[in-house]
């Protein structure tokens, strides 16, 4: 970018012009002191907001369109955990500079390019760091929305995506090796906002996306559930594949403690089998108790990183 540009300039240039859906429910959309927007009868709004910060969620020499690309996709995320489809989002920016700003509206719009959701409003301004504050606003029939809370003993534990790459993928990128093999894994977030709705149609209730590590959020479904977890290491996606690159105890902290996953993480009763297996992999089950327990082949194993601490 060049040239000068005032705040408003800065929003149509780097953000508006690339993002022109309009929702069929929005009454009032970007550009007045706030949106107005309908909700269909017999549906409920999920809303989550996501920060994201240029070195603490993604390194200060990661290409700013892809960052702003991943931190969309990761707050998607949590619509497909809830089983919700994309509606609207709203977008905070922090940006050093215009062109900064200009590098994460390309991202944006990427993120959002494939999607029918709109950039309902947000705000810009000048910081001495580059950050995302993202909130987005999906539409769930009423009362069908997937939980925490929800977990009961007898059920399996599923996983949907894989655990463990992403976070060897940043390693490798912190290491200098930016053509590394797992780059991509970090570098390229899918929400899995199709699988998401699949389970909620089949009528699974418990589920949580895995961004702080499997293990810190098989922890919260535990907690809220009040019960326990059993998970099989050897069962997890990606930890066969790490385990050849780095062997099992490397691959274990990072399977375990990574995060970054974006996967879902879900509790199903035996029932369900058939119809998970095309897209998800068994990993455990839930008894009575309480907390995670991790075995590998039947093993006990222990984690010291239990998780991503976003304010440590």
């Amino acid at each position: 970018m060049t040239g000068k540009v005032n705040e408003f300039e800065l929003i149509g240039r780097a953000f508006r012009r690339r993002m022109r859906f309009i929702h069929g429910l929005t009454r009032l959309g970007n550009g007045d002191d706030a949106s107005i927007h309908a909700i269909p009868e017999h549906h409920e709004l999920a809303i989550s907001t996501d920060i994201s910060v240029s070195g603490r969620h993604w390194p200060h020499d990661f290409p700013l369109q892809d960052a702003a690309r991943r931190s969309v996709n990761a707050a998607l995320s949590d619509l497909a955990a809830m089983g919700a489809t994309p509606a609207w989002m709203w977008l905070g920016v922090m940006a050093k500079s215009e062109d900064d700003a200009d590098q994460m509206g390309r991202g944006v719009a990427m993120a959002l390019q494939s999607l029918e959701m709109e950039l309902a409003g947000g705000d810009t301004v000048r910081a001495s760091v580059d950050a995302l504050s993202i909130t987005v606003a999906g539409l769930l029939p009423q009362g069908s929305g997937m939980r925490r809370d929800a977990a009961r003993s007898g059920e399996d534990v599923w996983l949907c995506g894989s655990a463990g790459l992403a976070a060897y993928g940043l390693q490798q990128w912190r290491q200098g090796a930016h053509g590394g093999r797992y780059v991509s894994a970090f570098r390229d977030v899918v929400p899995l906002l199709q699988e998401g709705a699949r389970l909620r149609e089949l009528g699974v209730e418990c589920c949580i996306d895995v961004s702080d590590g499997l293990l810190a959020d098989a922890g919260h479904i535990a907690d809220a559930s009040a019960t326990a977890l059993h998970l099989r290491l050897q069962d997890v996606p990606g930890f066969s594949e790490l385990g050849r690159e780095l062997g099992e105890d490397e691959a274990s902290r990072y399977v375990l403690g990574g995060g970054e996953d974006y996967a879902l993480l879900f509790t199903a009763s035996s029932g369900f089998r058939q119809a998970l297996q095309p897209f998800s992999k068994r990993i455990g089950e839930c008894r009575t108790g309480k907390g995670v327990h991790v075995t590998l082949r039947g093993q006990a194993v222990t984690c010291a990183h239990k998780g991503y601490d976003h304010f440590a």
